[in-house]
């Protein structure tokens, strides 16, 4: 069955609609994998990475900034497009951060459950969290960019 016959069976009809739930189910993947992944997804990048921060400390970056404020970086932006993707399908942004809130909780706790060398942390927590509001905040800037400029087009 094509995609396309599929989608229209499940009853998403249109393009848009389709486009949001090709990337949702990629993203899902994308996160799942990286999330319970049996060792952490950077334990290769390590050795350049730590080589990366001894660099950016030497052109001037402050000493306190290191390998726990990249990952809570990559962290947020890894969540933003859940945001993103959770408030254009249930509409409303905040429910969107819950849901967030709950996927990050139910990756931390499978994490301390069941990976004995991946590190749950609350930190991770807020990072997502945080991640997953930023993309709902992305989701309602660009809404009313849009319903404005439909407004605009229809008093013309």
């Amino acid at each position: 069955m094509r995609l396309r016959n599929f989608l229209g069976v499940v009853g998403v009809k249109n393009r848009s609609a389709r486009w949001a739930l090709v990337a949702a189910v990629a993203y899902a993947i994308a996160l799942v994998l990286v999330a319970f992944w049996p060792t952490p997804v950077d334990a290769e990048a390590g050795p350049w990475l730590f080589a990366f921060i001894e660099q950016l400390h030497r052109i001037g970056v402050p000493q306190w900034f290191g390998y726990g404020e990249i990952e809570f970086g990559a962290n947020i932006l890894y969540f933003m497009p859940l945001g993103l993707l959770a408030s254009w399908w249930l509409r409303w942004p905040w429910l969107a951060v819950l849901c967030g809130l709950a996927v990050s909780v139910m990756i931390e706790t499978g994490q301390l459950l069941l990976l004995p060398d991946r590190v749950p942390s609350a930190r991770d927590l807020v990072a997502n969290t945080f991640g997953t509001g930023l993309g709902a905040l992305v989701f309602m800037l660009c809404r009313g960019w849009l319903r404005r400029r439909a407004r605009q087009g229809a008093a013309r």
